[in-house]
């Protein structure tokens, strides 16, 4: 198989490992080192570090802790052939040294209780205030779009961005989107989302949101959550958000953010995991996406964001 650059801007792997069972070079589930080994040449992956608030205890910081000394331990267990990187000179030195770069976000800041100041210090580079419902910082887009960031969620992003947190909306509802775009006018980034006038789904992207995120010089990375494709979709179908994307002037913002191990096995048709990434490639250069331009929306756009950025 012909080996390609691929970066990835959201997984859950590291969060739903099976603690016995599973390692990070081989696993049950939608990603693994070994299968991305097999058709990768430069590899970076964006994991997320995630759980459910409600499940929880009412002060979750050692429930948390306890999932990122595990992700922690996944990744230095890997650490011959993946690097856990903070910046993007760690991220090209790994790839110089023949081994994928790994970084880390969090998704829902309110499961990390009160370390949510420490992010940077913990080595989360990508921070999430909210997953699918309300929490201390605001709304998520299925609760309610109208919902923006709360005083403390205000607070929450000013100290973020003072530390080079980069902000993800993917996830935050509308009017939370928009409270963090009014107050940086740093790249914000939606790691895992699609095109919503292609899908109405509330996790979808709409349009003057994609706008802003191009002309920020963001990055967009497109969701394989068959959820948020279409209807039955097939996996073709990932083409039209991109094209609406690239038709609108996002061809340096448009990326990956399969969403792998985070979907519950929900792909189009197709698709089932990692091993999978060459056929959607071969169907982008087949659709006239062309190498070039693929070669970007698989890789050089994600690696300029994170070399100028991070």
């Amino acid at each position: 198989m012909k080996k390609f650059n691929y970066f990835d801007c959201h997984a859950d792997t590291l969060t739903c490992l099976n603690e016995e069972q599973d390692t990070l070079h081989k696993n049950h589930g939608n990603l693994d080192l070994d299968r991305a080994d097999a058709f990768t040449k430069k590899y970076t992956q964006i994991f997320a570090l995630w759980s459910i608030r409600k499940e929880m205890p009412e002060n979750p910081e050692e429930k948390f802790l306890r999932l990122y000394e595990r992700a922690c331990t996944l990744l230095e267990n890997e650490r011959e052939r993946m690097v856990w990187c903070r910046n993007g000179k760690e991220m090209e030195a790994a790839h110089q040294e023949g081994k994928a770069a790994a970084f880390l976000s969090v998704e829902d800041l309110s499961i990390m209780g009160d370390l949510g100041e420490r992010l940077g210090d913990l080595g989360i580079r990508f921070a999430m205030l909210t997953w699918n419902y309300e929490n201390i910082y605001g709304a998520g887009s299925p609760a309610d779009q109208s919902g923006g960031l709360t005083d403390p969620g205000k607070n929450m992003v000013e100290k973020l961005l003072a530390q080079g947190i980069m902000m993800d909306i993917s996830h935050l509802s509308d009017a939370g989107s928009e409270d963090i775009f009014s107050m940086t006018d740093r790249p914000v980034m939606a790691s895992h989302s699609n095109v919503r006038d292609i899908y109405h789904k509330p996790r979808n992207l709409k349009k003057l949101q994609i706008q802003e995120l191009i002309l920020r010089k963001g990055l967009i990375g497109m969701n394989l959550f068959s959820e948020f494709v279409g209807e039955n979709p097939e996996l073709s179908d990932i083409l039209r958000h991109m094209d609406y994307i690239l038709n609108m002037g996002g061809e340096d913002v448009l990326a990956l953010g399969c969403d792998l191990d985070g979907t519950s096995n929900r792909f189009p048709k197709g698709f089932t995991g990692v091993e999978s990434i060459p056929c959607l490639r071969e169907m982008m250069e087949k659709a006239g996406f062309g190498k070039k331009l693929t070669d970007k929306i698989f890789f050089e756009n994600a690696r300029n964001f994170i070399l100028q950025n991070i």
